[in-house]
């Protein structure tokens, strides 16, 4: 569903084009602090230049204080910047990205958008993946997460039924700790990595009780139990649960890296949350240096994020990217979703199909 065509600003060879769109999940989604989301509106822009397109997106959450609109606003703020600058190399996108920021500030999201908007117009423009361009190699298959949300009894054997074969599983868990859906899940799928996500709920509850319980279900890590204030009780927490924590909400962009060691045994890299590919490739390689795990998530998001994605996992050990296969309107093709593997889609950027989409016209103003 098309909430806003939003407006397009052409200034000599650069065209910004900008649409707000709202997605839709296929089933119902839950996580602890959201306990009911009909759908998400997320924000999608088009750079065009020297008649080549790249496209970005971004996933504004009013919970890291990003507004769709707001989004969508900074981004055709940029015209006149953008005119100013060429890319012809991924060192100019690394550069652009830190000078855009004082147009684009405090939005990460909208800084996301752009940046992945750019690799994929280098991309096309260099006729290579995205891959290509960030790592000299072209991108892999990725096993990715797939997601069981906050589960009513009678949704739950149903989803469970739908991950048989899937390799990697993530279970929302709430603020009361049980441990029955997590239980029903590796007793249905035995072989299955599994992790739990509580999204910060797990203020109260104690660790020594859920350790008791989840001793024998083969957990691999659990991430984020509790909210950023209490990060500083985490190697206590993990210590008592006796499984690996990695952090979420307490890793937003790369400043927030080098506060892990010490306090988690990895951490969760989003793209919308830091900033876009070029700052997420780096919290990556930090992470790895800092010997901590790494994964790369996504939030309800199409194909396009989802593909930004993709790159980052190439060099990250875990991937947790179903956003688009959890949608049931997915307005992009990319990347195919296969019982829990992300299949490359052939094409140079990002590998992403949008060319179907109408784009509003230039302003004639």
């Amino acid at each position: 569903m098309l909430v806003n065509f939003g407006k397009q600003i052409s200034v000599e060879n650069v065209k910004i084009s900008t649409r707000l769109w709202e997605l839709h999940p296929r089933n119902v989604f839950r996580i602890s602090r959201v306990p009911n989301p009909a759908a998400t509106v997320n924000v999608f822009v088009r750079i065009e230049r020297d008649g080549i397109a790249g496209y970005g997106e971004a996933s504004g959450k009013r919970y890291y204080g990003e507004e769709p609109a707001v989004v969508a606003a900074k981004l055709m703020g940029l015209q006149s910047f953008l005119d100013s600058r060429r890319v012809d190399s991924t060192a100019d996108i690394a550069a652009i990205w830190e000078e855009a920021w004082p147009v684009l500030a405090p939005s990460r999201a909208a800084q996301c958008a752009l940046d992945v908007a750019l690799w994929d117009w280098l991309g096309k423009r260099e006729g290579a993946s995205v891959a290509e361009l960030a790592l000299g190699a072209k991108p892999q298959p990725v096993v990715s997460f797939a997601t069981i949300g906050l589960s009513k009894p009678e949704e739950l054997e149903g989803k469970i039924a739908e991950l048989s074969g899937f390799p990697s599983v993530k279970i929302k868990a709430d603020e009361s700790g049980s441990s029955s859906t997590i239980a029903k899940v590796r007793a249905a799928l035995p072989e299955a990595l599994l992790a739990v996500d509580a999204n910060c709920a797990w203020g109260a509850v104690d660790p020594q009780r859920i350790a008791q319980e989840l001793a024998n279900l083969g957990i691999d890590f659990i991430e984020q139990p509790l909210p950023p204030a209490m990060e500083e009780r985490m190697p206590a927490f993990a210590s008592a649960l006796g499984v690996p924590i990695i952090a979420d909400e307490s890793c937003i962009t790369e400043r927030d890296v080098e506060r892990m060691a010490g306090l988690f045994a990895g951490f969760n890299i989003k793209l919308v949350k830091c900033g876009g590919i070029t700052p997420a490739l780096r919290m990556a390689r930090r992470g790895k240096e800092l010997g901590l795990r790494t994964m790369v998530g996504c939030m309800l998001e199409s194909s396009v994020l989802i593909a930004a994605g993709a790159v980052v996992a190439q060099v990250t050990d875990y991937a947790d990217l179903d956003g688009a296969w959890l949608l049931g309107d997915d307005p992009a093709t990319g990347w195919t979703f296969d019982h829990g593997r992300l299949q490359p889609r052939a094409g140079a950027g990002l590998g992403v199909d949008c060319e179907g989409w109408i784009w509003p016209q230039i302003n004639a103003d």
